[in-house]
């Protein structure tokens, strides 16, 4: 059955007001995807940072208006690049029968391959917000000896089942959910985007946690940020709740070739996020080995707030807190 997602009619909610170089690739299989760029007057850093966004998200993720966090790299020196996959954004969207095969046999490289050949560069870094950390450790047994040079997950894990996540409740809906094509997430939250934030509403604690955002960030966060997810893509991310973990539509696992990651690796977790738990974060870390450590952010940590999913990228603090962290790791090498 098919969906169309909403009219997004809250326009004044809309206006990102963002600048970047914008780029068209296209994949072997013929989907054209967006590449943003921000370029600093001056390169001081050498390695290239590509910032990947995570489920039904797009490049808002890391370009947010208010609080920017690729901007601030690129103030900073940074040769700053912002992929969006396909369905996603302003990438292509055609029949939405993509999964986790798409993403990292056909989207991810090309992109990779791009930002290479545009910088002239061997290796670049990658920090990937949620699917797009995910996306990170999958890619290591598909694609080893990648030429990643440092990654940064933010809100992501490899077991799902690890302590709490709020993904969990939705297993239940698998056999109805597939009876369509895609679920217009997109356009639900947009339509909530009015009244996200307002005192006595928290159905935005699945995204953020409320005490570390600005209530009109959320609502602008709900109009701009979100699109439809296919009913392929959820069945294909869910199977990191089943005994063998994520893995492609063959049967190839995908667990085990996390492992195989070899490049350092910070992974960042919110001690108030709904969708994984920091004890997921960890047993990721733990399953990676020597290569993968862990920072977590929350008030048991010494920070003034906690923090949720989405605020670990736009959060109060997160400027003063999370995205320096990020640089200094990544500065190490």
């Amino acid at each position: 059955m098919k969906l169309i997602e909403r009219p997004r009619p809250w326009r004044r909610l809309l206006d990102n007001g963002t600048t970047s170089q914008t780029f068209t690739i296209i994949t072997p299989d013929n989907w054209r995807l967006v590449l943003r760029r921000l370029k600093p007057a001056r390169i001081t850093q050498p390695t290239p940072v590509m910032m990947l966004h995570g489920l039904a998200a797009n490049h808002l993720s890391f370009h947010f208006t208010e609080r920017s966090v690729a901007r601030w790299f690129a103030d900073r020196g940074w040769d700053v690049w912002i992929p969006e996959l396909r369905g996603h954004g302003d990438s292509e969207t055609r029949a939405y029968n993509w999964g986790l095969d798409e993403y990292l046999l056909q989207d991810i490289p090309t992109i990779i391959d791009a930002i290479l050949e545009r910088t002239g560069k061997r290796e670049l870094h990658w920090v990937g917000h949620s699917m797009g950390g995910i996306l990170r450790m999958c890619y290591a047994g598909l694609h080893t000896n990648a030429p990643i040079a440092r990654s940064v997950t933010v809100a992501s894990a490899l077991d799902y089942r690890i302590g709490q996540s709020g993904f969990e409740r939705f297993l239940s809906l698998k056999p109805l959910a597939a009876r369509f094509e895609m679920i217009p997430y997109g356009g639900f939250v947009h339509m909530l985007a009015p009244a996200a934030g307002r005192r006595g509403r928290r159905p935005e604690q699945f995204h953020v946690w409320p005490d570390n955002i600005e209530p009109q960030l959320v609502r602008r966060m709900y109009a701009r940020c979100f699109h439809a997810i296919p009913t392929s893509l959820l069945i294909s991310l869910s199977t990191t709740f089943d005994d063998r973990g994520f893995r492609l539509r063959d049967g190839s696992e995908l667990l085990h070739g996390a492992k195989q990651l070899d490049e350092p690796m910070l992974m960042i977790a919110g001690s108030k996020d709904s969708q994984v738990s920091s004890a997921a974060v960890a047993h990721a870390a733990e399953h990676i080995g020597d290569n993968a450590r862990v920072v977590n952010f929350g008030q048991e940590h010494g920070h003034e707030f906690d923090y949720g999913h989405f605020d670990l990228l736009i959060g109060r603090n997160a400027p003063e807190e999370v995205w320096p962290t990020i640089e200094d790791f990544l500065s190490e090498h």
